[in-house]
């Protein structure tokens, strides 16, 4: 069955309204198959990047890259790092010279005597793969996959992975859900060239533990209850992690295919409208540069999964 007969109704027009163009790129690429040279295509990505919420996290930009506060990562959410984080999520242009010279920005603070402001991190042996994963992916989806720089932390996330499953001491020193779903997030964004033999396995092995379990459920190991969010649909998260988000790193990782993945996928399906839309949270909207609709973004990702996952055949 093809992904659109899944669908109670069709949200693509909707995706595709001209007045939220970083979703109609988006959707432009990711549903429709629009390549970057399409009109339509570039068109809204242009737009997309004169327009908040893309434009808003851009013009705070200083001039040397990094965004206001103490250090790459302060103030939380605010920062330098979260900064480089919401314009991936958001579609940014990678190609553009400030998403570019940002990631720079943070390849050498994290390289200078302070790891800027994240020697919280790097001062433990393990640990914080969700902080690590998501800057890999940004600084790889901005052209610096290959950056001798970005190696140390790759072979973290590597030696996280096969040494310590992830674990981390903010999870009481059990395997993280949060940490191996961004550590697959980062690790898949690299470039083929940089995918080495143990990028690989620690992708399997991610792939592997977040599978283990019922992704829908989220009884992950812990010693807390689960987050409220994990069975929440929202847009944008930062080191957190739900079931959507689970679906995306696995989908990125070429696993979602996996036959382990289908109760997640049905529990995604149950939650559409009528519309075939889904609903979905900020839940840190108080401390964003600029608002989202959430619930499009949300519908644009399980499209995607579910695009994916049961591709159109040809006739």
């Amino acid at each position: 069955m093809a992904w659109r007969e899944l669908l109670k109704g069709d949200p693509v027009p909707w995706l595709l309204e001209r007045s939220d163009p970083a979703v109609r790129a988006q959707t432009l690429r990711s549903l429709l198959d629009q390549g970057p040279r399409d009109p339509d295509v570039r068109d809204a990505q242009q737009r997309a990047m004169n327009t908040p919420p893309i434009s808003t996290i851009l013009r705070r930009q200083k001039p040397d890259a990094s965004w206001p506060g103490a250090n790459l990562y302060g103030p939380k959410y605010e920062g330098t790092h979260w900064a480089n984080l919401l314009l991936v999520e958001y579609g940014v242009d990678p190609g553009d010279g400030r998403v570019r010279r940002a990631a720079r920005y943070v390849l050498e603070e994290l390289g200078s005597p302070g790891r800027g402001g994240l020697e919280w991190v790097f001062n433990r042996d393990h640990g914080a793969s969700c902080v690590i994963g998501s800057v890999v992916r940004y600084v790889a989806m901005a052209g610096y996959g290959n950056d001798e720089r970005l190696e140390p932390l790759v072979l973290r996330l590597i030696r996280d992975s096969k040494k310590f499953d992830a674990a981390c001491w903010i999870n009481g020193e059990q395997p993280c859900a949060w940490g191996y779903a961004r550590l697959v997030w980062g690790l898949a964004a690299l470039p083929e060239s940089a995918r080495t033999r143990e990028v690989q396995r620690a992708l399997r092995r991610g792939v592997e533990f977040l599978l283990s379990y019922r992704v829908e459920r989220g009884r992950y190991p812990t010693d807390t209850a689960p987050s409220y969010l994990w069975r929440q649909l929202s847009f944008p998260l930062f080191y957190q992690a739900d079931v959507l988000f689970v679906l995306r790193a696995l989908d990125a990782a070429g696993a979602i295919d996996d036959d382990r993945a289908q109760p997640a996928i049905g529990w995604l399906l149950a939650r559409q409208d009528a519309r075939g839309r889904w609903g979905g949270r900020a839940p840190y909207a108080a401390r964003m540069p600029s608002r989202v609709d959430a619930s499009k973004w949300v519908t644009l990702q399980a499209c995607t999964i579910l695009k994916h996952a049961f591709p159109e055949i040809a006739a």
